[in-house]
């Protein structure tokens, strides 16, 4: 029986060497390179064969799978052409429906009893022509269903559905450039966020999207910094055109230092205004309003930032703004 050792470092593993055994060649699975017996010209002929061996194994394979695609796409086909065939026939029992209506209506209001004794025949005639048509048309459907229903063509309909999904990511990706491009934050973001929750299912695109996400970062902070260096040089003489260059600036998602000169600025600049009465109400870092009593008792918002839904003219209930402080 073999002793058990317990080694708590890899420094121990000399102590116990002479108890580790060799037992012959390790096995070509576990071996950490490939293993080989020889390398004569017959081991290396034997090789080359292995090799033929395995690429024709692979055509084989390959053409044996285009045939079965060939034949689940002619499948496929079949699919569509008779869903289209009973679509037709289903219209068609409508119309035969409707004319055998019509003409029960004239069977019964007809003036002369020939056209009366016709319309009848003739309505019994689009009655039967309707039923044929929906028994035509439940036919098709069942073979439709049949096919569509086989693991091969339902195999090709689900890439067919992932070629589409990858083309609409595809798009809205070059919808989201073209926003970033044009300024439109909110917009290129919401695209984005759309692709981000099916971008798993398209490998292909992940890095495209990886670098439009980074584009957007950039985007949002030169426009941030920007917005910026505006506002502070017209606080003071232009503070209401100040409030309106930060609150149309990006917020969300720039960086922290960033986000808190924005803020500084756009209540720096609301203090300006002069308005008499008026609050600031902050909800959380660099998310807060400013706001006029309105003659209702409520207070109406004169400028927020970082509050979504919070428009200008918007009133609250002071119950609504606890921690409100003077605007001094």
């Amino acid at each position: 029986m073999r002793p058990v050792v317990v080694l708590r470092d890899l420094g121990e593993l000399g102590a116990v060497r002479d108890l580790l055994v060799e037992e012959g060649p390790v096995p070509a699975g576990r071996a950490l390179v490939p293993v080989i017996r020889g390398s004569a010209p017959a081991d290396r002929e034997a090789l080359a064969a292995e090799a033929r061996g395995t690429l024709e194994q692979l055509e084989r394979l390959l053409e044996s799978d285009g045939a079965r695609r060939r034949e689940a796409a002619s499948a496929l086909d079949r699919v569509r052409e008779a869903s289209q065939e009973a679509t037709r026939l289903r219209g068609t029992a409508r119309e035969m429906r409707e004319a055998s209506r019509r003409a029960s209506g004239l069977a019964g209001s007809a003036l002369e009893p020939e056209t009366r004794r016709r319309a009848e025949r003739s309505a019994a005639e689009a009655g039967r022509l309707a039923t044929r048509a929906e028994a035509h048309a439940a036919v098709v459907e069942a073979e439709a269903r049949r096919l569509s229903g086989r693991a091969d063509v339902a195999r090709l309909l689900g890439e067919e559905r992932s070629r589409r999904e990858e083309a609409r990511m595809r798009e809205e990706m070059e919808l989201a450039g073209s926003h970033l491009d044009g300024g439109r934050y909110d917009e290129a973001r919401r695209l984005l966020d759309e692709v981000e929750r099916n971008i798993s299912s398209a490998p292909d695109l992940g890095q495209a999207f990886e670098t439009l996400r980074r584009r957007e970062g950039a985007v949002k902070i030169r426009a941030a910094e920007t917005a910026l260096a505006e506002a502070r040089r017209l606080h003071r003489r232009e503070p209401a055109r100040a409030i309106e260059v930060i609150e149309s600036a990006p917020l969300e998602g720039v960086p922290e230092e960033l986000a808190r000169h924005l803020y500084g600025c756009w209540l720096a600049a609301c203090r300006r205004l002069g308005l008499l009465a008026a609050i600031h109400y902050r909800a959380g870092p660099c998310r807060g309003a400013v706001l006029m009593p309105a003659l209702d008792g409520r207070w109406e918002v004169v400028s927020a930032l970082g509050m979504r839904r919070w428009e200008r003219g918007r009133r609250f209930a002071p119950r609504a703004l606890r921690g409100a402080r003077a605007l001094a």
